[in-house]
């Protein structure tokens, strides 16, 4: 095989950067370049303004909108990426214009599942738009928004697993985001192949600690969404080998459990007894019934376990990250805690489990779970969109194809929207002067528009029933009252608190 000599790779480098320059030289002499938002910071050829993030991605992000305003572009590579903060700017790319703002860029995450853009999360046109109807239509199926039903029954029983591993744990500190997301991990497998598995589980284990790892990798791997090559450096600095080390184990699991489930149907098998009402079963029967009509559809196999894949990873890491924080934010404001606690015994009292038609009078907690999730933030940049069509905004032209990132931190981290001290944490904020709960309208953690998150109202169901379970049962303690754990969060796709442990004192002794 030959080897390419020094002068050779030199040369191929320079050309390289020459073409980028011309590249950038030529972007900015056109009249569409002289229409785009404002650039806070010159871009180098090659990397473009990947270098200007620093240390502190939210803080520089705050920066540069406070310098531009409520958008501004970046250059990521050769991408164009357009960052939309604000929440009247936001409305107006993803809702006003939401049918030409709502396409996925490719990323890497797609890339390692060899499924391309299949399925929910990262899909895009009648793909997305077939199997995000067939996805909402199973979740209302299965009684997603209401009161009573199979989905608020599924959380209600994982909330008591919780509850009594927290129990044996009394006395001993816990990590509890590995409980959170172990025990978020058992109510979407419940949802999408009708079982749950043992917090023992060697083969559940090692499934939740592969999504773990692949979930920190996040950061790194965004550099790669849009510098591909940088997979193929030497070592690995942008984390490329760990999540493809850990996002196919991952997947395998969920594929053989759905393959076993097709197979013993849902019936009781010699070792598992699952439910007939689960995901993969009304996604298949809705494939067949399109099918036999004769009705074109994109569902199929592959978007089947995409979808699943999608729901599993997403709905696993975001609230069990919401709980986490909810439980950090009162160890710094211990009389939110008490509050709670005297809300929950008058209300609920100490004899039986809370239920949804509870949550009507529990408006504090509920003031606390919106204020965790305002405050957290945990999906701080949302996901990435991409434009189909050219969209006018004010003076400034977005051209199609350009990826778009919207600033939910921008919203929700808003003083002029949430007061000076929006970047406290502060319940109260949520109740009117009678105590009853505050529903606003810039309260957007779910995002807006047509691609605003799927499993909302699940999501919302999940942090009642669990948090108002774990409050009900334990006074949670810091380790170290005078010196609780630190507030800063490690950002990637999610935003996670530093790791921390606590100490679960249990109420009913």
């Amino acid at each position: 095989m030959l080897q390419p000599d020094h002068s050779t790779v030199l040369l191929a480098v320079a050309a390289i950067l020459m073409g980028w320059c011309y590249f950038f030289l030529q972007r900015r002499k056109t009249g569409d370049h002289r229409r785009l938002p404002p650039c806070p910071v010159r871009p180098w050829p090659l990397v473009g303004n990947m270098f200007s993030l620093g240390e502190d991605i939210r803080a520089q992000f705050k920066a540069w909108h406070k310098q531009c305003g409520d958008i501004y572009c970046l250059y990521f590579g050769n991408t164009l990426l357009v960052v939309v903060n604000g929440f009247t700017t936001i409305k107006k790319v993803f809702v006003q214009n939401g049918a030409v703002s709502s396409d996925r860029p490719r990323v890497f995450f797609n890339e390692v599942a060899g499924m391309g853009q299949a399925g929910l999360g990262f899909a895009t046109g009648a793909t997305w738009k077939d199997n995000r109807s067939t996805s909402l239509q199973i979740l209302r199926e299965f009684g997603m928004g209401s009161t009573s039903n199979f989905l608020a029954d599924t959380v209600r029983k994982e909330t008591v697993c919780l509850v009594n591993k927290l129990v044996e744990k009394e006395g001993k500190t816990v990590d509890l985001l590995y409980f959170a997301r172990v025990s978020m991990a058992n109510v979407i497998l419940s949802m999408l192949i009708g079982r749950r598995f043992s917090y023992e589980d060697p083969r559940f284990k090692n499934a939740v600690e592969r999504m773990i790892n692949v979930a920190e990798s996040a950061r790194g791997a965004g550099a790669i969404n849009f510098l591909p090559f940088l997979k193929y450096l030497p070592g690995d600095m942008f984390d490329a080998k760990k999540i493809q080390v850990n996002l196919k184990p991952f997947a395998d699991f969920l594929v053989e459990e759905i393959i076993e489930l097709e197979s013993n149907g849902c019936s009781k098998s010699d070792t598992v007894e699952r439910s007939a009402d689960n995901f993969i079963s009304s996604y298949k029967r809705r494939q067949t019934e399109k099918l036999q009509s004769g009705k074109k559809t994109s569902l199929n196999y592959e978007n089947m376990i995409k979808s699943a894949l999608d729901l599993f990873a997403a709905g696993t890491e975001t609230t069990s990250s919401t709980i986490i924080w909810c439980v950090l934010f009162i160890l710094h404001s211990t009389d939110v805690q008490s509050k709670i606690h005297e809300e929950l015994d008058r209300e609920v009292g100490q004899g039986r489990q809370p239920t949804m038609e509870d949550q009507k009078n529990l408006p504090y907690l509920g003031a606390v779970i919106k204020e965790t999730q305002r405050l957290a933030s945990v999906l701080p940049f949302s996901v990435l969109h991409k434009t189909s069509k050219e969209i006018a905004i004010g003076d400034f032209v977005i051209p199609e194809g350009t990826t778009l990132m919207p600033s939910l931190d921008s919203v929700l981290h808003d003083p002029q929207i949430w007061g000076d001290d929006a970047e406290e944490f502060n319940p109260e904020r949520f109740l009117d002067k009678d105590g009853n709960l505050i529903h606003r309208e810039e309260f957007i953690p779910f995002f807006v528009g047509p691609r605003y998150c799927v499993g909302e109202a699940m999501a919302k169901m999940e942090l009642f029933l669990f948090l108002s379970s774990m409050f009900q049962r334990f006074n949670f303690v810091a380790i170290d009252p005078e010196n609780p754990p630190t507030l800063k969060p490690i950002i990637g796709v999610v935003s996670v608190p530093t790791p921390y442990k606590v100490l679960c004192v249990d109420r009913f002794k």
